[in-house]
């Protein structure tokens, strides 16, 4: 019986933790969309990283300003060989309209214009938010049962 109150603690104290946090800061390679965990795993490509928040935004991130409420990290690298994709891309090979709001990281997207690293795109599906749907795109790997278990 404490097993299984520990693990409904557990439970109860992670959901409400990934409700507080479900938006991540906004990452940004050479102006298109990226993630904290592509930039550690390249770090050998990273040329400067600055962290911005929504106050100090430059001329250049001034079009992101929608996106910095948890700030903005922009990051230039010394060589761009990812691949790229637009969301409006992206939602047409959903089958959804290219204009779609595209929720990233916690971040409500309605740019679909931007552009966004294929390399980060760790898990993607069609959800419904308010009676529509859109994608939903999260750049870190969804633990499976059995990794979880390890």
């Amino acid at each position: 019986m404490k097993k299984l109150f520990y693990f409904f603690a557990i439970f109860a104290s992670a959901t409400a933790f990934a409700q507080q946090n479900s938006a991540k800061s906004v990452v940004l390679v050479d102006g298109m969309l990226a993630s904290s965990t592509l930039i550690a795993q390249d770090k050998k490509n990273v040329q400067t990283t600055n962290t911005y928040k929504s106050t100090n935004l430059p001329q250049n991130l001034k079009s992101f300003e929608s996106l910095a409420a948890n700030g903005i990290t922009a990051v230039k690298v010394k060589e761009n060989y990812y691949d790229k994709i637009s969301l409006k891309e992206l939602n047409q090979g959903f089958k959804l309209e290219g204009n779609t709001p595209v929720n990233f990281d916690g971040n409500m997207i309605t740019n679909t214009d931007l552009i966004v690293l294929g390399n980060v795109l760790e898990h993607m599906e069609v959800t419904e938010v308010n009676g529509k749907k859109m994608i939903t795109i999260s750049t870190t790997p969804k633990a499976t049962s059995a990794s979880a278990l390890k």
